[in-house]
């Protein structure tokens, strides 16, 4: 199910493991980061098929943010060690609240009305044209992504969540991208970016694979269906699934706190 939602959203599904793992199982945040990103890994190689065959992923966007995404995710999987339990379920807590707002405030925009891509100052217009032969249009700055790079290596590796919420973030504020786009290049950047948080966390033993494994092997059966499913959704209907499923996995952290059993 995360598998399916991750690459239907863009977000590689950890966002959804990751409270489960915290609230059923009472795993440690590093255990934790590195099991989610294991499964964040194999869920993008399999989604990363399907939009590839659909030619909605831009590789020059991916690649950019690699470029620097690598470095950090180091640093994330080392900081995430020293990192309590309860530190870590709030920060994970507040920056999804923060997300679902501004996912909401996006999707409340695109009902309104739809926006002609108009020229921004600074940034290089960039056409896809998809394998249907679907033409879209939009703009990008390489400075802005490359310093998204830095803060989505950071994020995939400390949190385990792939990354791919920073990337989107940008997309939808400043790029404008089509959100079919927008999670097709996520997912193939978090392909990228994952597995040397993986390796990082594998060499600190913050890996339990008894629940890795089979978190992968959903995640590489769920993730050719995000794909499909995605193709039949409009943008609105797209942030409304990604908003609310951010808002209830931060408020089912926060009732672990509030309502300790």
């Amino acid at each position: 199910m995360a598998g399916a939602f991750g690459t239907l959203v863009g977000l590689g599904g950890a966002f959804i493991v990751i409270p489960v793992l915290r609230l059923a199982f009472g795993v440690p945040p590093a255990l934790t980061a590195g099991i989610s990103l294991v499964m964040v890994l194999a869920n993008g190689v399999s989604g990363s098929i399907g939009y590839l065959r659909q030619r909605r992923a831009d590789w020059r966007l991916a690649l950019l943010i690699a470029s620097t995404g690598v470095p950090t995710s180091i640093a994330g999987a080392i900081l995430v060690q020293r990192v309590s339990h309860t530190g870590f379920d709030l920060l994970y807590g507040a920056m999804l609240i923060f997300l679902f707002v501004n996912v909401m405030r996006r999707r409340m925009e695109s009902k309104l009305a739809v926006q002609p891509v108009q020229n921004v100052t600074g940034m290089t217009e960039r056409r896809l044209v998809d394998a249907e032969g679907t033409e879209f249009r939009y703009f990008y700055s390489a400075r802005l992504t490359l310093v998204a790079g830095l803060f989505m290596g950071f994020v995939s590796s400390f949190f385990g969540i792939g990354g791919g919420i920073v990337f989107m973030m940008l997309a939808i504020a400043k790029f404008r991208m089509p959100a079919h786009l927008i999670t097709a290049t996520s997912t193939v950047a978090m392909l990228l970016t994952a597995p040397v948080g993986v390796l990082t966390h594998a060499l600190a033993r913050d890996i339990d694979w008894s629940f890795a494994v089979p978190l992968a092997c959903g995640g590489l059966v769920g993730g050719q269906l995000g794909p499909l499913i995605g193709k039949r959704l409009s943008t609105p209907q797209l942030l409304g699934a990604l908003g609310y499923a951010m808002l209830i996995a931060a408020l089912a952290l926060a009732a672990r706190h509030l309502f300790p059993a």
